[in-house]
C-alpha cells in the first residue's frame, strides 16, 4: 500500500509503501529501506552476532528510513549513538517522519555527501554501515582504493565496517569480483558474508568467528 510518493534531486520517484506490515522506501529500480526485513544487513548482523559486540558509536553511510537503527533497536536491542550520513534532504525527512523519531538511540544526521563528510570528519566509530546507492548501483566514487582507506581510517581498533552491495546478476557478480580484490588490498582478512541478492563486505573475518 502506497503511503507517500516524494520527488527529489537525487531521486526522482520516492515511494513509502507499507508490506507486510513493514514500511519500504523504494524507488522505481530498487529498495531503499524495509525496517528489520532489510535481509542483507539483517543477515550480517546475525552472521556476526551483532548483540554480543562492544559497539558503542555508529556511523551509518546511506539512511534510507533508518532500517539499521530501527533493526538494531527493535530485533536486536541495540542502542548505539548514530551518525547518519544521508545527501537526500527529502530521504533525511522521511525517516525522521516514519521511522526515527520513535526510537530511542541518538541519531545526528548529516544531509551532505559522504565525500564531503570525510574532509572534516575526526570522529572514529566501533561500527560502520556503508549502504550507499544510487537507485540500484554503488556510485563509482565510493568503489575506490581510496575510499576503502578512508573507511578503514575511520574505524577504531577492532571495529566492524560492513560495505553493502548488490550480487543480483552478471553485471553485478563482475564489478563484485574486481571489488573484493581491492578490498583485499585494504583489509588482509576481509571477506564477505551472502545473503539472497547481495554481499556484505567485512573488514575482518575474525568478527564472523567470535
Amino acid at each position: 500500500m502506497l503511503i507517500e510518493e516524494q520527488s527529489s534531486l537525487y531521486n526522482p520517484n520516492l515511494y513509502v509503501v507499507l508490506k507486510n506490515g513493514r514500511l519500504q522506501l523504494c524507488t522505481q529500480e530498487a529498495i531503499y529501506s524495509y525496517a528489520d526485513k532489510y535481509d542483507n544487513f539483517r543477515d550480517a548482523f546475525d552472521e556476526i552476532k551483532i548483540s554480543e559486540k562492544r559497539i558503542k558509536k555508529v556511523l551509518l553511510l546511506g539512511l534510507g528510513l533508518g532500517s539499521i537503527p530501527y533493526m538494531l533497536e527493535n530485533k536486536y536491542h541495540c542502542f548505539f549513538d548514530y551518525t547518519a550520513i544521508e545527501i537526500d534532504p527529502i530521504i533525511c525527512q522521511l525517516a525522521d517522519k516514519y521511522v526515527l523519531s520513535d526510537l530511542k538511540s541518538m541519531i545526528q544526521i548529516y544531509p551532505i555527501d559522504a565525500l564531503d563528510y570525510f574532509q572534516w570528519n575526526q570522529e572514529t566509530f566501533d561500527l560502520i554501515a556503508m549502504d550507499i546507492f544510487q537507485s540500484a548501483t554503488v556510485p563509482i566514487q565510493f568503489e575506490s582504493i581510496e575510499f576503502i582507506e578512508q573507511l578503514k581510517n575511520t574505524l577504531n581498533p577492532d571495529g566492524i565496517l560492513l560495505f553493502n552491495r548488490l550480487d543480483d546478476d552478471q553485471s553485478n557478480r563482475e564489478r563484485n569480483k574486481q571489488f573484493l580484490k581491492d578490498w583485499m588490498k585494504v583489509f588482509n582478512n576481509g571477506q564477505f558474508i551472502q545473503t539472497r541478492n547481495n554481499h556484505v563486505y567485512i573488514n575482518d573475518s575474525k568478527h564472523m568467528d567470535d
